[in-house]
């Protein structure tokens, strides 16, 4: 682990010289779903528009964008946490458009069906200037080879000042988020401070233990001990056996708390890990067999929440928590730790939830999974349907500017934030709203949010909303500790070949193993016969899709 550490170190060396303005936002856009589908999107019809004569200079990008209003499309899922429909509602829009006169004409998919309605998106033939996808990382090359997505690293180059001065002070990220054949398909979110990058962790109802005389678990028996009492000794003192000791919103949340205990540093969205230099597939592991047959342990004696594949949306969630029927849970830091804490405000009078380390395994395996790379994911890509390059390359720039990562995470200056002493400080009335939001979700009011959009997310944001939610201390740097970033799969780019090989085995292979481990740990299945699913995941092709991360791997590591 202390080898893996210096590695990371050094990976982030570079990235630090730029962390003043820099860096994380813990969850803020996260949870159940919201908002509605529109329209089909379609590309913008205008002419390229003729540059402006003379402007602003923010980073070398010269504002305005255009002479003329230019009007782009832009498709993204909603998100949960905010109550409008459309985020040209948002303050932070409304100003960037001020700014750049380019108007954004969001089109927008409900968070729930989002995955559905991004494959007819890509399948329809009709695409809009620029698409969000919480998976580029994945699946950019495909697009971008079928001719989909526009390759941006030239446009990047003569039109984008800002970011190209964050790929040029920091090799790794450019290096991460370049494919095989040296194309770069998306502008990304960006975390660039260290300890930002852990994302979720378990927290547990603090009151509870206190009232039941019990210590925060710290081995997968310890858990077992403390959700067998949450469930039999009523720590919510209303004299019915209503305790649901362990909740979620999806099961991928459960496998990253307990998977890494017993030696499979996974979870079901991020199945791959590296040991000793080999790529492995999670549920491939003999001692995944031990995962499920925990879990098994705890559904059997309804320590898991029984409805755990039904409740799937934050919304649920939420009523289980500010009902004071859950008790333990693996989430985010602001959207759920912070949101629990703000709801329950003034209506429970001992509501405290708390962090907790990672549970060691029978073995002494102990880890943190729930971390990313500097380059997320998510982010926007550009259509080569696009009538306008060059200004949406620029619009997107300008996300990655100064001014636009404070417009991103903080909103306008004097509405959401006042500078104070040169920092960005929110209002009280975002960090404490009355009209019965969360500070998240009023804040989701004003901007996107950093965490997830194509900039770079600012700590500044995340530690303010944490204060204000009663967390004085960072719970993200609790894990440093348990980060073994020598087993996490970096974020590899396969040639087309390799795809067209992965692509169709992992579609069926993921499918396979979901409804099959639901089933074990429901009990349908006994967790016993697991050496059966190891051998139809050869049957059905897992050896040749790890020949392609490896090579895909081994490529990353030269590179």
């Amino acid at each position: 682990m202390k080898v893996a550490k210096k590695r990371f170190a050094l990976l982030l060396s570079a990235l630090l010289l730029i962390s003043a303005v820099l860096s994380a936002c813990s969850g803020n856009n996260n949870g159940g779903s919201g908002g509605s589908a529109s329209s089909s999107p379609s590309s913008s019809s205008a002419a390229s528009p003729s540059a402006p004569s003379g402007g602003r200079d923010v980073g070398g990008l010269s504002l305005p964008i255009a002479e003329e209003k230019l009007n782009l499309s832009l498709w993204s899922p909603i998100g949960g946490n905010f109550r409008g429909t459309n985020f040209n509602e948002k303050a932070s829009f409304q100003k960037m458009e001020e700014n750049t006169n380019v108007h954004i004409d969001f089109q927008h998919a409900a968070e729930g069906a989002s995955a559905d309605a991004f494959t007819l998106l890509m399948s329809s033939g009709s695409l809009p200037d620029m698409i969000y996808y919480e998976r580029w990382s994945a699946d950019a090359v495909k697009y971008g080879e079928q001719g989909a997505l526009l390759p941006l690293e030239d446009l990047i180059e003569q039109h984008a000042p800002n970011f190209k001065k964050i790929l040029d002070e920091n090799p790794d990220i450019r290096g991460q988020l370049t494919t095989p054949d040296g194309h770069i398909y998306y502008m990304p979110n960006l975390i660039l401070e260290s300890k930002d990058l852990v994302q979720m962790f378990p927290q547990i109802r603090q009151d509870w233990l206190d009232k039941l005389n019990l210590q925060q678990p710290a081995t997968t028996e310890d858990w077992y001990n403390v959700l067998k009492a949450f469930r039999e000794q009523d720590p919510n003192g209303n004299g019915k056996k209503d305790e649901i000791p362990l909740v979620s919103v999806f099961l991928d949340n459960i496998v990253m708390l307990f998977a890494p205990a017993f030696g499979v540093p996974v979870g079901m969205n991020s199945p791959f890990f590296v040991e000793d230099g080999q790529v492995k597939y999670g549920p491939a592991d003999p001692r995944f067999k031990d995962v499920v047959t925990f879990l098994n342990r705890l559904y059997s004696e309804q320590l898991l929440d029984p409805e755990y594949l039904v409740d799937t949306t934050f919304d649920t969630l939420t009523e289980k928590v500010t009902t004071d029927v859950a008790g333990a849970w693996f989430g985010w830091s602001g959207s759920y730790m912070g949101n629990f804490t703000t709801l329950m405000a003034g209506k429970h009078d001992t509501f405290k939830i708390l962090p907790v380390l990672p549970p060691e395994g029978p073995n002494g395996d102990r880890g943190h999974v729930s971390f990313r790379w500097q380059v997320g994911d998510q982010g926007l890509a550009v259509s080569s349907q696009t009538k306008n390059p060059e200004e949406v390359v620029k619009w997107l720039d300008y996300q990655y500017s100064e001014e636009g990562i404070l417009l991103n995470n903080f909103g306008v200056e004097g509405q959401s934030y006042d500078i104070v002493d040169g920092q960005p400080v929110f209002k009280q009335e975002v960090l404490y709203p009355t009209n019965g939001l969360t500070n998240t979700q009023e804040l989701l009011n004003h901007t996107i949010g950093g965490g997830t959009w194509s900039t770079v997310a600012d700590t500044r944001y995340s530690e303010q909303i944490r204060v204000a939610n009663g967390q004085t201390e960072n719970p993200l740097e609790l894990y440093a500790d348990y980060l073994e970033y020598d087993k996490k799969l970096p974020p590899v780019k396969f040639t087309s070949e390799e795809n067209d090989i992965v692509t169709p085995l992992m579609a069926d292979i993921q499918t396979y193993v979901t409804e099959t481990i639901n089933q074990m740990i429901m009990g349908r299945t006994s967790p016993d016969t697991y050496d059966q699913v190891i051998a139809q995941l050869e049957k059905m092709g897992i050896k040749e899709v790890l020949a392609q991360y490896q090579s895909a791997y081994d490529r990353f590591n030269g590179n």
